[in-house]
């Protein structure tokens, strides 16, 4: 079996191949003529619609659709063997735990020598390590690093990390890892969002379901030797494009003249940090545990359930606020008195209500593969004690959670379907009635000034009238 497909790809050093072929055949990755032996790929790493490939010979980001490089990507980390971090036999990384490697793009001066291009990052208890085509590497101590600071790029967010001549910017790191990082440059262990423990000894592969019974010592060399998967698929989101399912919806949406240039793009990037909590707080949790069984607690089905519908809420009161924003901008531009647009378009409780329904709707199917991850975390407390079955429930557990990571990731989608329909059958419609209403010719100040000097000269007219005065005025005159 292998996998075929056409990509836009740039392989550094060569250049660039537009709808290249590209093969993942059993002896090898070939990109068109160029073969690359899966024996020297680290790592792989997709991010949205691009698909980056570190190793000892090439380094190349592939550009394409999302499922296509989907795929790709899967059938790259079996047959190559990066989830079991190969890299960690090397000999500079030896002594130090883990956290993750995975490739990114970096530039920027190291010892004062200029570094660019893609490399793959090794992030460990210990420090930063990068490792670039051609066996170049560096590394940053955590207690070495003087600035750390996150920015905004045209791709997604920067991490610039800094110490003395070393001053370097890293893109293509998600959220979660750049929290990672952040958190043991600042010497936190709480903030750690992947492996826990120890890293895997050199050259160690976890035991798979159907070997033989692990010794004694192995087991209990895995339960504080474990690793918590990345969740690529839900927590990976990155760049400008990557967290828009419903692209063509939102397009269509924002060629309304009701709504600001890039307004619905803006709100789901926060109704998304909103979602994405519930499962950014277990991995962390899940993370800062010292024990296999702790960890899989953390990452409990049940309460990650809870944390969804929790956040399902605040995502609910921040839609409705957001069209709140969008009303009142109306209604000033409009002159239209804010009392009287709100009592006329805003959603009542009992919409606020079905709206919150109708988002849970969203994600609801997510619920089942959540039961099994906590069915999973189960049947791992029960074989803790069993070292015939302990390894085998761990295998269980990790394709429980690699599930979650996609079904985490359709949650995504089903949320932002139901938060688009909500924009286009409700509030788009309440926005055009309310730009529809008849405009203030003058502010209220205005006609309020207008009609008291109007009163002012009726009055002052009605008395010199009343008095005799008015026809000796008009004869003065």
């Amino acid at each position: 079996m292998s996998y075929e497909g056409n990509f836009d790809v740039v392989i550094e050093g060569l250049g660039s191949e537009r709808n290249a072929r590209v093969m993942a055949a059993p002896e090898g990755l070939y990109v068109n003529d160029h073969h690359f032996p899966y024996s020297t790929l680290l790592g792989v790493a997709l991010r949205g619609s691009i698909l980056l490939v570190v190793g000892t010979q090439v380094a190349m980001a592939l550009r394409g659709s999302h499922e296509g490089l989907a795929s790709l990507a899967a059938e790259l980390r079996v047959r190559a063997d990066l989830d079991h971090m190969a890299l960690a036999d090397r000999q500079v990384l030896e002594g130090e735990r883990v956290v993750f490697a995975t490739p990114v793009a970096i530039s920027g001066l190291v010892e004062m020598e200029r570094f660019k291009g893609m490399a793959l990052a090794v992030v460990s208890d210990s420090g930063f390590h990068v490792f670039e085509r051609g066996g170049r590497h560096f590394r940053l101590a955590w207690d070495r690093i003087t600035k750390i600071e996150v920015a905004q790029a045209k791709f997604g967010r920067l991490l610039r990390l800094g110490s003395g001549a070393t001053q370097i910017e890293i893109l293509y790191l998600t959220d979660a890892q750049i929290q990672t990082i952040r958190g043991l440059a600042s010497g936190h262990a709480s903030a750690l969002l992947s492996v826990t423990g120890p890293g895997p000894q050199p050259g160690a592969r976890p035991a798979a379901p159907d070997t033989a019974a692990p010794a004694p010592e192995m087991v209990a060399d895995l339960r504080r030797r474990f690793s918590i998967p990345e969740f690529e698929a839900s927590l990976g989101a990155v760049g400008a494009g990557a967290d828009r399912p419903l692209g063509a919806a939102i397009d269509r949406l924002q060629m309304s003249s009701l709504l600001p240039v890039g307004f619905l793009e803006e709100h789901l990037r926060e109704l998304r940090a909103i979602y994405d909590g519930a499962l950014l707080k277990a991995k962390r949790e899940a993370a800062a545990a010292r024990e296999l069984v702790a960890a899989a607690q953390a990452l409990d089905g049940v309460r990650i359930w809870s944390g969804i519908l929790d956040s399902i809420g605040v995502v609910s009161d921040a839609t409705v606020r957001a069209f709140e924003r969008q009303t009142r901008r109306l209604a000033a531009n409009r002159r239209i008195p804010w009392r009287k647009a709100r009592r006329k378009h805003m959603p009542s409780p009992k919409e606020i209500s079905g709206l919150k329904q109708r988002l849970t709707r969203g994600v609801a199917p997510m619920e089942t593969t959540l039961d099994a991850v906590s069915k999973a975390a189960r049947e791992l407390a029960a074989a803790e004690a069993d070292p015939s079955e302990l390894s085998a429930a761990y295998e269980g557990w990790h394709e429980a959670l690699r599930e979650l990571d996609q079904a985490y990731a359709t949650g995504w989608t089903g949320l932002s379907r139901e938060v688009v329909a909500v924009w286009q059958d409700a509030f788009l419609p309440k926005l055009t009635r309310l730009g529809g209403e008849r405009r203030r010719l003058f502010p209220r100040w205005l006609k309020a000034a207008f009609y008291f000097l109007l009163f002012v000269v009726v009055a002052g007219l009605a008395y010199l009238y009343l008095t005799g005065q008015l026809s000796q005025v008009i004869r003065f005159e």
